[in-house]
């Protein structure tokens, strides 16, 4: 790259993973010339990260160091030798800008060790980032967990369904308290690694493991719900909706994750079902009504719309929300005029979303085009925005 070219971040991440790859590479074709030669390999990473990316930012590159990082723990044969893992880490340090330097070394070298077994050690590395993502929180109870279970071989006279030993109550007391804290799930760059297998392993048998011991939290499944969405887990993510269907079939959260599966499989009676369960279970919560309005939005069917229309009128709905509503009806109904008046209908009543109306004039453009690509597209990006819009909206409501 010519220095003082601007790259965009796009470009900038895809030319970082080239650069990781080539390294990764390297490292799995020389591995014991690289533990030979630590301080040098690493001074030869730097160097080619450097003059690769000569303005990048101190977070990507701290990221990058970690990520070589563990691919020199992952491909070495030294990783029991605890000594050549304090030099790696060592190397690692001496080369990162940032003050808390420390925190993705030690994510790296914990999550080697539990992937190579060694749970003591990997505790002293993991334990204290537990409660920043539900990932290294579960990884945190399943060496305490496999720590109890070797407790327990060393112990066998002792019946099982006596009380639990130590490490099993230290497991079930960090699911607890990750069940309290509610952290976030895949958020630290550090869990983005080649072969992230072993991990979720562990989180799927420590999420299991806490809706077993706990069967009253519901956090267990929702993050187990969050994580299969965003790994495309479609098996799990049904297994957890059906355990929470039988115990929290009450509860906003849970009920809008069935309604958008509903959607997402095309079952408009089962989400029919939801929206009139959550409807019941929350008679001054606008939002059922919006879930409502949504679901015959899709459905074009304009006595629902009507009935849910006339719904969110008399329960106080935003007029911006409703109006919006009724253009995008008459839009996915392919009324051209009367999409457009409504659209003007919208400019004037509420000059504020000039922003959004040229947007939905871009958008209404696309719905009646000749081309099927482009009206799929502008389907897609009316209900997009129309969420993006209305739950804002109704945030400020409340």
């Amino acid at each position: 790259m010519v220095r003082g070219e601007q790259l965009t971040d796009a470009i900038v991440y895809d030319k970082l993973n080239l650069l990781k790859k080539d390294f990764s590479g390297y490292i799995e074709r020389n591995t014991i010339k690289v533990d030979e030669n630590l301080p040098v390999f690493f001074g030869h990473m730097i160097s080619a990260l450097e003059k690769s990316f000569p303005d990048i930012s101190d977070e990507s590159y701290d990221d990058f160091i970690d990520s070589i990082t563990f691919k020199v723990l992952d491909a070495s044969s030294n990783i029991n030798d605890f000594d050549y893992i304090k030099r790696v880490i060592l190397n690692a340090l001496r080369l990162k800008k940032r003050k808390n330097a420390e925190f993705g070394v030690n994510l790296v070298v914990g999550l080697k060790l539990l992937k190579n077994g060694d749970y003591g050690h990997a505790l002293d590395f993991l334990k204290k980032y537990g409660e920043l993502d539900a990932k290294i929180g579960t990884a945190v109870a399943y060496c305490h967990y496999v720590l109890s279970l070797r407790e327990f071989k060393k112990n066998e006279e002792v019946p099982r369904n006596q009380r639990p030993g130590e490490m099993e109550l230290l497991a079930r007391e960090t699911l607890l308290s990750l069940a309290r804290i509610k952290p976030p799930v895949n958020q630290l760059k550090q869990l983005d690694m080649e072969d992230p297998a072993f991990l979720e392993k562990i989180f799927w048998q420590m999420i299991f493991l806490g809706i077993e011991w706990f069967p009253s939290e519901i956090w267990f499944i929702q993050v187990g719900l969050e994580n299969a969405k965003i790994t495309e887990n479609t098996e799990l993510k049904k297994r957890l909706l059906d355990l929470g269907s039988e115990r929290f079939y009450t509860d906003m959260v849970f009920l809008r994750e069935m309604y958008y599966s509903k959607l997402e499989n095309r079952d408009a009676a089962g989400a029919a079902g939801v929206v009139n369960q959550l409807i019941k279970q929350y008679p001054q919560d606008l939002e059922p009504i919006y879930l409502g309005l949504k679901l015959s939005l899709l459905l074009t069917k304009k006595i629902t719309y009507q009935s849910f229309r006339k719904l969110a009128t008399t329960k106080g709905m935003p007029g911006s929300v409703i109006e919006l509503f009724d253009l995008s009806f008459e839009l996915l109904n392919q009324d051209k005029k009367a999409a457009m008046s409504k659209i003007n209908e919208f400019e004037r009543e509420f000059p504020q979303y000039q922003y959004y109306i040229t947007a939905l004039r871009y958008i209404a453009a696309d719905f009646f085009s000749e081309n099927e690509t482009r009206v799929k597209r502008a389907k897609r990006a009316l209900i997009d925005s129309i969420d993006q819009y209305c739950m804002g909206e109704l945030k400020n409501k409340t």
